[in-house]
C-alpha cells in the first residue's frame, strides 16, 4: 500500500517542478501536452477518457503564466483545431487555415474570461471555467452561420451513461462537466502548489480563513455533479425498452466527389445506374422506405425534361417509379430542384419522397446552408466570394420544415424529417423537427467531399447527440460512409462496412429496423438551449462584475489621502 503512495507523490512532486521551470519549458511541455490529450479525445481516435484531463495543463498556465498566456491560448487553438479540421484540404486550403483560426479565436477568449475574472472576484477556475467553454460552445453554434464542431462534449458519444443528461441540457451540459472536473483537479494542483509555495503568480487565489472551505466545497463539486449525472444515465438506459419500428435501407454507392463535380452526361449515367443497381440488390426484401444520400439523383426530379433536353433527365425521373414498383416500397432520394421565377432559376438541395406506386409524395429543401459551399455570403457586395464556391451554381436556402407520412407494410404510419448534409449538427433544426411531431429523423448526406478521412467519424459522433436531445432515432445514408442507426438513448446498433471491418469509401446496402420509444418530448426538445443561455448569462453576470470591482479598485487607489 506505501509503494503507490510513494509513487504518487512523487509523480505530482516532479510535476509541481515543472511549474517553476523556465517560460519556454513550461509553456511549450504543457501546451503541446493538452493539444495531444484533445487531438486522441476525438474522433477517430476515439480515447474519450482523455477528456477529462485533457485540459489541466492549459489550465494551469491560464492562471499562473504571467506572459504570454493569450498567445499560448491562440497557439493551442489553431494547432489543436489545425490538425482536427485536416479533411477540410481536400476541399479547400484557404477555408481549413480560416476556420482554424476563427475557432482558435473561442480558445483565446476563454482564456482571457477566465483570468480576467479570477483577478478580480478570485474565483476558482472550478466555478469559473464550464460557464465560460460551454457558453462559449454555444455563441459558436449559430454565430456567423455557426460551426457546432470540435465541442469537448462529442467526446463522449461512446459513453452513454454521460450523454443521456443531454435530453435536459443539450450537448453543453457534457461539455460542462467535462470542465468542470478538469478545473477541479487544476485547483487542487494548484492549491497544493501555493501550499508548498513551488509558484507564485499574481493571478493564484488565496483562500485563508473560512475560503478554505469554499475552496473545498468547489473541489468537491465536480465530482458530485458528476455522479448525479451518472445515476440519471445508468437509471434511464434501465428503463429503455425500445419498439421495433419501420424497416429502413440505406443505399451508399462511394461516388468520387471528382466523378461528381466535374461529371459529364455519362458519368450521370453511370452514377444513376450504380444507385439503381445497389437498390435493386435488395429485391425480395420486405423494405419499408429505401434511401439515397444527398444530391445522387443526378438529374433534376422536378422539372419537365422537355424543358432541359437533357436525357439524364427523363432518366432519373423514370427511376422512382421502377424502384418503387418493383421493390414494393417509398423513396427518399436526394437531388437538386429547380424553381423557375420569370427569368431566374432558383436551385435547392433537396429531398424528395415517392410512395410505393412511384408518385411523389413531398419535397424536402434543405434549409441551413453551408457558407461558402453551397451559397456565397454578401456576394451582392463583394462578387470575387463566388470564386470560393465549390458548387457550379449557389443554392437557395429552403424555407419550410416537412415531415413525410410512412405507411409500412404492417398498416402502420409514421412521421419523420429529413436532415440534409451537415443540418443533423444543428441541435436547434433537429429539435424544430421533433417538435413538429417527427417520429424519427433520416439524414442524407454526401461527404464524398472530405474522403477516407476524420470527418465522417466526427459527423457521425455529432449526429449521436441529436437521438439523446430528442429521444428518437436517427438513420443516415452517406455517400462515401458512414452509413449507420443510431438508436435514441445514442447507440450506434447498425454501421455498414466491408468484410474486413472497412467503413469508409466502400459500397453496399445497409437495412436496419427503426428503433422507437414512448412519443413525447424531452425537457431539452420543450425549453431548447435553456442550459447554455444560463451560462452566457452567468459569464456575462461575472463580467460585469469583474469589471465594477475594477473600476471600485481604482477609485480607492485614486482617492486623495
Amino acid at each position: 500500500m506505501l509503494c503507490p503512495l510513494i509513487f504518487k507523490e512523487h509523480i505530482l512532486a516532479n510535476f509541481l517542478k515543472t511549474l517553476n521551470k523556465t517560460n519556454f519549458v513550461k509553456l511549450s511541455g504543457l501546451s503541446f501536452l493538452t493539444i495531444l490529450l484533445l487531438c486522441l479525445s476525438f474522433p477517430p481516435a476515439d480515447m474519450g477518457f482523455l477528456a477529462w484531463i485533457a485540459l489541466i495543463p492549459w489550465f494551469i498556465l491560464i492562471v499562473t503564466e504571467e506572459r504570454y498566456v493569450y498567445f499560448n491560448a491562440l497557439f493551442i487553438g489553431t494547432v489543436f483545431i489545425f490538425i482536427q479540421l485536416s479533411w477540410l484540404r481536400h476541399v479547400t486550403y484557404i477555408a481549413w487555415i480560416l476556420l482554424s483560426l476563427y475557432c482558435a479565436a473561442y480558445f483565446l477568449c476563454f482564456a482571457f474570461c477566465t483570468r480576467f475574472i479570477i483577478s478580480r472576484l478570485r474565483l476558482p477556475l472550478v466555478i469559473i471555467a464550464p460557464c465560460v467553454w460551454a457558453a462559449l460552445e454555444f455563441i459558436r453554434s449559430f454565430f456567423l452561420s455557426g460551426f457546432p464542431w470540435f465541442f469537448i462534449g462529442h467526446t463522449q458519444y461512446q459513453f452513454l451513461p454521460i450523454i443521456q443528461v443531454s435530453d435536459i441540457t443539450g450537448v453543453y451540459g457534457v461539455s460542462f462537466i467535462i470542465i468542470m472536473v478538469n478545473a477541479g483537479i487544476a485547483d487542487l494542483i494548484l492549491y497544493i502548489a501555493a501550499r508548498r509555495d513551488t509558484i507564485n503568480s499574481p493571478y493564484l487565489y488565496r483562500f485563508p480563513g473560512r475560503k478554505f472551505a469554499f475552496f473545498g466545497l468547489a473541489c468537491i463539486l465536480p465530482f458530485v455533479l458528476l455522479a448525479i449525472i451518472l445515476s440519471y444515465g445508468f437509471y434511464w438506459l434501465s428503463h429503455y425498452k425500445p419498439k421495433e419500428g419501420p424497416t429502413v435501407c440505406m443505399v451508399q454507392g462511394n461516388i468520387p466527389q471528382d466523378m461528381k463535380f466535374e461529371s459529364n452526361e455519362e458519368d450521370e449515367i453511370n452514377i444513376l445506374k450504380q444507385y439503381t443497381d445497389l437498390s435493386m440488390s435488395v429485391k425480395g426484401t420486405p423494405i419499408d422506405l429505401l434511401v439515397w444520400p444527398e444530391t445522387m439523383v443526378p438529374g433534376l426530379l422536378n422539372i419537365d425534361p422537355e424543358l432541359t433536353g437533357r436525357k439524364i433527365d427523363v432518366l432519373s425521373q423514370l427511376t422512382p417509379i421502377q424502384l418503387s414498383q418493383e421493390l414494393n416500397t417509398n423513396l427518399l432520394l436526394g437531388g437538386i430542384a429547380l424553381t423557375l421565377a420569370g427569368d431566374e432559376q432558383i436551385y435547392f438541395n433537396s429531398a424528395y419522397y415517392y410512395n410505393r406506386e412511384g408518385k411523389s409524395d413531398g419535397c424536402y429543401d434543405k434549409i441551413h446552408l453551408v457558407p461558402f459551399g453551397e451559397f456565397t455570403p454578401l456576394k451582392n457586395y463583394f462578387p470575387f466570394l463566388t470564386k470560393l464556391v465549390p458548387y457550379k451554381i449557389g443554392l437557395t436556402h429552403g424555407r419550410h420544415r416537412t415531415l413525410f407520412r410512412l405507411d409500412t407494410l404492417q398498416h402502420e404510419s409514421f412521421d419523420f424529417g429529413t436532415s440534409i448534409c451537415y443540418e443533423d449538427t444543428v441541435p436547434s433544426l433537429i429539435r424544430k423537427f421533433k417538435k413538429d411531431g417527427a417520429d424519427f429523423m433520416l439524414n442524407i448526406t454526401n461527404d464524398g467531399w472530405f474522403r477516407d478521412s476524420a470527418e465522417l467519424d466526427q459527423h457521425l459522433a455529432i449526429m449521436v447527440f441529436r437521438a439523446v436531445e430528442n429521444r428518437f432515432c436517427m438513420a443516415r445514408a452517406a455517400n462515401t460512409g458512414i452509413s449507420s442507426f443510431v438508436s435514441p438513448d445514442g447507440a450506434i446498433y447498425a454501421k455498414l462496412s466491408d468484410s474486413k471491418g472497412k467503413y469508409r469509401e466502400i459500397s453496399g446496402t445497409l437495412i436496419g429496423r427503426i428503433k422507437l420509444v414512448e412519443k413525447y418530448n424531452p425537457f431539452y426538445t420543450t425549453c431548447g438551449d435553456w442550459f447554455s443561455i444560463l451560462c452566457v448569462a452567468a459569464l456575462g453576470i461575472m463580467l460585469i462584475m469583474s469589471v465594477v470591482k475594477g473600476r471600485i479598485v481604482c477609485q480607492k487607489v485614486t482617492e486623495p489621502k
